[in-house]
């Protein structure tokens, strides 16, 4: 919902963290799939990471302490088993409802699916988060710091996985900026010039690094 007299949508803050923290959850949850450890030891093994992205998401945010605690009460980050109907939804439903749905062949299908679709939607909800309520002076060092973090959770689900920042880049800026920027998109014009100078200091960041 937009706010005629602000710069660009408004959105409650609770509202923006949870649009993080789900994407989060879910590369959370495949990728303990994808390395076949419970929830609990991948976060161990993971540990460093997660607070990184957390800290980073706070501070894109400005978020309060109540809202980063949403996160915990989510229970993504404890000890929990992920039946593959959880990967079934994670992944958009690649796969057909089916007894077999939790074949070996079937469950890494879906958390490979279900990680690059998520990865994706994180990427959104971070640079959504960094144009909703960050300054217009600081987008390089925000992009970088989201680029950041985007090439570290790249890393979980093994080597296999075989994703990299470049990838969830061209995925994000084909999947989402489209119906955001295109005029019919009823975007304000500020938001959308927002977003397009974080698309364009990701894709300078991108570049660097191949």
């Amino acid at each position: 919902m937009a706010d005629q007299g602000s710069a660009v949508p408004v959105a409650s803050e609770t509202t923006l963290v949870r649009e993080v923290f789900g994407p989060l959850g879910g590369l959370v949850e495949c990728g303990a799939s994808l390395e076949s450890v419970s929830v609990g030891e991948f976060v161990a093994r993971h540990r460093g990471e997660l607070d990184r992205v957390l800290d980073v998401v706070r501070r894109l945010g400005a978020f309060h302490a109540e809202s980063m605690d949403i996160m915990d009460g989510l229970g993504y980050l404890r000890e929990h088993d992920v039946p593959p109907v959880t990967l079934l939804m994670w992944s958009g439903c690649i796969e057909e409802y089916t007894p077999d749905l939790g074949a070996p062949v079937t469950v890494r299908r879906m958390a490979r699916m279900g990680a690059d679709l998520q990865m994706s939607h994180l990427l959104q909800a971070l640079v959504g988060v960094a144009s909703l309520r960050g300054g217009r002076d600081d987008v390089e060092s925000r992009a970088r710091e989201i680029a950041e973090v985007i090439g570290a959770v790249c890393t979980w689900g093994g080597p296999s996985r075989g994703r990299s920042l470049h990838e969830v880049f061209l995925t994000w800026r084909v999947a989402f900026l489209p119906g955001l920027l295109m005029p019919s998109s009823g975007s304000p014009e500020p938001f959308t010039r927002r977003l397009r100078e974080y698309a364009h200091a990701l894709e300078r960041i991108v570049e660097q690094g191949e």
